[in-house]
Parts: structure tokens; sequence; C-alpha cells
């Protein structure tokens, strides 16, 4: 009876538990194909440490993925990354699309990417399809922020 009684707790606790997390740890073949080849092409010698699931109001099913070299990526359903967070390392302009990546090399040649997140504007940022803003942080600690149509709207210092 006693064994039975902690079996029963043990799984109510273990199960309210998860119904509190943030999201839910999963593995790397859950990604969809389009984050997983974007990740390969990216990082080539970085693995996937970590993918956790999450659900957010505004963006759906959101995954973030810890990598090996230390950086961290978040990436929307579709498979479209909206998030590069290089931590340790720089992001490489590859990264980026190829207008987007000129922009900043041609205001900032010296400078380095630590930072990438790309903004939406609107509730339903799937049907955006691909288009949002860039705010890149770089290593001299600039933020440069760039339209989809790679215009170059504003710059700020950031310590």
């Amino acid at each position: 009876m006693i064994k039975l009684f902690s079996l029963l707790l043990t799984i109510t606790i273990l199960t309210s538990s998860s119904l509190f997390a943030k999201g839910w740890i999963v593995p790397p073949t859950s990604l969809p194909q389009k984050a997983s080849a974007y990740i390969k092409s990216t990082y080539p010698d970085a693995q996937i440490w970590k993918v956790e699931r999450k659900f957010k109001k505004k963006r759906g099913e959101v995954f973030d993925v810890d990598l090996s070299n230390g950086a961290s990526l978040k990436f929307l359903a579709n498979g479209e990354c909206i998030d590069i967070n290089g931590r340790y390392n720089t992001v490489p302009f590859s990264a980026l699309p190829q207008a987007v990546a000129n922009t900043v090399q041609n205001t900032y040649p010296q400078a380095i990417i630590v930072k990438v997140k790309k903004e939406f504007y609107g509730y339903n940022l799937n049907a955006v399809n691909g288009y949002g803003n860039y705010k890149i942080k770089l290593n001299n600690m600039m933020e440069l922020f760039i339209t989809a149509d790679v215009q170059l709207i504003g710059q700020k210092y950031k310590h």
C-alpha cells in the first residue's frame, strides 16, 4: 500500500511540474528541416546540444536551440531563424542575407556581429513570410537597425 501511494505521489508531482514548465526539451530531429539546414550551413562544426520547444502567444511555436560552440538560436515553426546570440563567438556574416551582411560590413568594416534579432510587426508572423527588420549588435557596442529592404534606418551606441 505504501509503495502504491509513493508511486501515485511521484506521478502526480511529475505531471503537475510539467504543466508549469516553460517549454519542452525535444530531440534535434523535431526541428523543422529548414532550421536544421540553416544550422548546418551557418555553424558546420557545431553540434546541437539542446532544443526546447515553446509556444508563444504572438509567435506560435518557437524552437530555442543551443549549440556546442555556445551560440543560441531561435526559430519559428516554419524554420525561419529570428534570433542568434553568438555568446562567446561571433555570428558569421553567412547567417544574414547577403545584402544585409554587405550593409553591416560597409558601415563598420572592422566590427564583428555578436547578436542578430529579426523583429516583426503584427501578430501573425507566419503570414509575414520572411519580412522583418534586423537589429544587429556589434562588438564595438553599436546596434544597427536595417529594414527588410536593406536600408540602414538607425544606429546607436549601446553599452
